[in-house]
């Protein structure tokens, strides 16, 4: 199997993760606001305990297909003499900011499951590992900042990708890193706006995703050779 073939594996791969990570979010309900009180968390919990367990692990397996449609990225990057250095910082950022993101749902899933084998929220404290869960993975937004703005700076610098996406993708690691505040704070706007940018990286997704299942152009026929005219 030639590159192409595996690079439209990877972007099949961005669109699995993409409804997985939409129905694993959905499938939970509207997350509470982290500066909502101890009450409301506690019933959040209480009342989607058994969606939050299938959404945690439908965003595992999400990971599982972030790292193919990652592959595909890097694979695209290391085409390209000129974004082989940034091929590995993407990948870098978009590695740390998955682990980041699977700790943090690995805290939240925590807390459903312990309420689903005691009965109540008493056993755990909910509003505390629902800010740890928050804090965590702002810090992965760090990574994923990283990630988009190594892309776009290599689809500036050499036409990888097209243009209005190189400059798309700056500004989206610019809203990453806005939401990354979420780490020293519970406002509910720094929340709206990292669920905002969330949203608005999964079409980013989707649209790396078609760009690397198109299939490259074909090249241009050489010239035939020019013949010597006869005297």
């Amino acid at each position: 199997m030639n590159d192409a073939k595996w690079e439209q594996w990877g972007a099949a791969a961005g669109l699995i993760f993409v409804v997985l990570v939409v129905v694993g979010a959905l499938i939970g309900g509207a997350p509470p606001s982290p500066d909502d009180s101890v009450r409301k968390v506690a019933q959040y919990y209480e009342d989607h305990t058994n969606a939050i367990k299938i959404g945690a692990f439908l965003t595992g397996l999400a990971g599982v297909a972030f790292l193919w449609f990652l592959g595909s990225v890097w694979s695209k990057l290391r085409s390209s003499d000129d974004t082989r250095r940034l091929a590995t910082i993407a990948t870098g950022g978009a590695v740390i900011g998955l682990i980041f993101a699977f700790i943090a749902f690995a805290v939240n899933a925590t807390v459903a499951v312990a309420i689903d084998s005691t009965g109540a929220t008493a056993s755990v404290n909910p509003k505390f590992l629902y800010l740890l869960s928050g804090v965590i993975g702002g810090m992965g937004n760090f990574g994923v900042a990283v990630f988009v703005a190594a892309v776009g700076i290599a689809a500036l610098r050499t036409g990888i990708f097209p243009a209005p996406l190189g400059w798309a993708s700056l500004v989206i690691a610019l809203g990453w890193i806005v939401a990354g505040l979420i780490v020293v704070t519970d406002a509910a706007a720094i929340f709206a706006i990292g669920f905002i940018v969330f949203l608005v990286w999964l079409v980013w997704v989707l649209i790396v995703s078609f760009f690397l299942y198109r299939p490259p152009e074909p090249a241009a026929p050489a010239p035939p050779p020019a013949t010597a005219s006869t005297p």
